[in-house]
């Protein structure tokens, strides 16, 4: 199971400590060059102090654009002495402006590159960034046993043992994607030791089956470092034309932010290098925002977690009732997830995540201690339904999303993880993406992310040989939901008015298309072939599966039954919902 970087707020306080905040705007047309500073593109030398110190020039207040001249540039891991895991810090800045025109920053070492705390007005654009040995090995298994296995590491990726493996993947050694059915491994690696030159034994903790002859890519870092972009209680961002070709966590993480644009933002295989692998981690993470994400004409590929994972936060357990305004929450996994004054909280039993009710948050205050409780005071009344274990989901924190002609390709998990209000996915293309290529979720059984979803339109997408991975979903479109005990929701209501229209669905193993638990559901005029592929799943024979909902419109849709997978058996079943 992986572990998510969202919230880390430790790591974000880090930094920020070191950071002098400016507070006297400068004349908003003076700009700082790092080339005054001495960067100089395109030679062998270290450029880190000169990018920090025409950072820290910024940050001082005297200007408020940085130029980054075209050329590539060297920079190094740990090279600004004030901010120890992210190189460039920028701090409760208006009006900042970052323009690469062509640059390419190039990071030795594992670090986060960008973070923008309690910024406003924020442009980057023109840049691209790339390690010159990315955050994961690849390489040929060429001996297994239960306990560990024999990796003959590619040269482009120098090993010297002792290397950390949070995680490990198997691909297909023609292709170099993930393997149908492929391993997905987590926390189970003891150690790493070089038995020779690029030959790495990885020891594991427990029995697995690691076939010889495949592909595997070990990952050095997974969640544990900063992304290249981190905004943090940002507003009004934009990020254009520029791109990732590796990242040892994130592409690009907005927590807590208002009104996010990607635009040619793309995380691409660097051209002319046999890399499988891009981000080691979600493309694209936005969690807690407000406002709108905006995402046109971006491309992310070969991620080892979603393309766009998209969240209102996280669900906080109640521990205790206090009184008839307050209660002591804690997300399950303790991550720190405070809501703010005036946000208002769902709250739902985890057996159903039916709102049964709301209420205003007058404070929210994190408890002394290292169990990361919090103290969650209300405006209103609790209602006396409340009962220990029910989880509160933050509805203001509910940013609508807009997705325009995107294409999300090769990466293990789904193209979109949609967990928020008012959503338009459309003329988006999802291609080989191991699990759904959209799946529209919340969940009380892992790591409690939510919430119930509304006002959904995922409409005029071709989603293509998805869902074939180890942890496959029940479809390659989704409206679902994992209950307590992973069960599907048994009433509608969890998620409600959903529209899956006139999409193209091309080659999955399971239904092409399913949902459960949702109120106001539209399935029309979407043409499904080859679903059905494998139907390992319970409901997996079904081109459109439909469980467990109310107000259900199935119309136009071409299923031709010529044209499924080998275990196709029915092109619509729909069971509705018990009383």
């Amino acid at each position: 199971m992986k572990v998510p970087f969202f919230f880390k707020i430790v790591l974000i306080a880090s930094v920020l400590a070191g950071c002098k905040r400016a507070e006297v705007p400068p004349a908003a047309s003076k700009a700082v060059d790092v080339t005054q500073f001495g960067a100089r593109p395109d030679d062998d030398g270290d450029d880190t102090q000169a990018f920090v110190a025409a950072v820290n020039e910024i940050q001082s207040g005297s200007a408020r654009r940085l130029l980054i001249p075209p050329g590539r540039y060297h920079l190094t891991a740990g090279g600004n002495p004030k901010s120890p895991s992210v190189l460039f810090p920028f701090s409760k800045l208006d009006g900042l402006e970052i323009e690469g025109t062509g640059a390419e920053l190039l990071v030795s070492g594992v670090t986060g590159l960008f973070l923008f705390d309690g910024c406003r007005n924020v442009s980057v654009r023109g840049l691209s960034f790339d390690s010159p040995r990315p955050a994961f090995s690849v390489g040929m298994v060429t001996a297994s046993t239960a306990r560990y296995f024999d990796v003959a590491v590619e040269p482009e990726y120098p090993v010297v043992g002792g290397e950390a493996v949070p995680a490990f993947m198997d691909y297909d050694p023609e292709t170099r994607l993930p393997a149908p059915a492929f391993l997905d491994i987590y926390r189970c690696i003891e150690s790493t030791e070089l038995l020779g030159p690029q030959i790495l034994r990885v020891h594991l903790t427990r029995d697995v089956s690691v076939p010889v002859g495949h592909l595997v890519v070990l990952r050095h870092e997974v969640y544990g470092k900063g992304p290249v972009y981190m905004f943090n209680h940002c507003a009004d961002v934009q990020v254009s034309d520029s791109t990732i070709y590796s990242a040892p966590g994130m592409g690009l993480a907005a927590i807590v932010c208002k009104n996010v644009t990607l635009r040619h933002f793309n995380i691409l295989k660097r051209p002319g290098s046999r890399r499988p692998m891009t981000a080691n981690a979600d493309g694209t993470h936005f969690g807690g925002c407000k406002g709108t994400v905006l995402l046109e004409d971006c491309t992310f590929e070969g991620m080892g977690d979603d393309g766009v994972n998209i969240k209102s936060g996280l669900y906080l357990s109640i521990r205790k009732r206090l009184d008839d305004h307050a209660v002591l929450t804690q997300h399950n996994m303790k991550l720190v997830d405070l809501p703010d004054p005036s946000d208002v909280m769902e709250i739902s039993h985890v057996d159903t995540l039916l709102p049964f009710a709301s209420a205003k948050v007058r404070s929210a205050t994190l408890e002394p201690g290292e169990d990361n409780l919090i103290r969650v005071t209300f405006e209103e009344s609790l209602p006396e339904e409340l009962r220990e274990g029910d989880v509160l989901g933050n509805a203001t924190r509910v940013p609508a999303l807009r997705m325009r002609r995107c294409t999300i390709r090769d990466n293990r998990a789904r193209g979109v993880l949609c967990q928020t209000r008012d959503v338009v996915i459309e003329d988006c293309t999802f291609q080989r993406c191991t699990r759904a290529g959209v799946l529209v979720f919340t969940e009380v059984v892992g790591f409690f992310e939510s919430i119930g979803a509304r006002d959904v339109v995922v409409r005029r997408n071709l989603i293509e040989n998805c869902n074939f991975g180890a942890a496959t979903a029940e479809g390659s479109l989704c409206a679902t939901a994992s209950l307590k005990d992973f069960a599907y929701p048994s009433q509608p209501g969890v998620h409600r008015d959903v529209v899956f229209e006139n999409n193209r669905i091309l080659g999955t193993n399971e239904s092409a298309i399913f949902a459960a638990g949702v109120d106001g559901l539209t399935i029309k005029d979407n043409v499904i072939e080859e679903a059905c592929r494998r139907g390992a799943l319970p409901n997996g024979g079904c081109a459109i599966r439909v469980l467990n909902c109310a107000r259900v419109e199935i119309a136009g849709n071409t299923v031709d039954p010529t044209r499924q997978g080998a275990r196709f058996s029915k092109a619509v079943l729909m069971t509705p919902a018990t009383p």
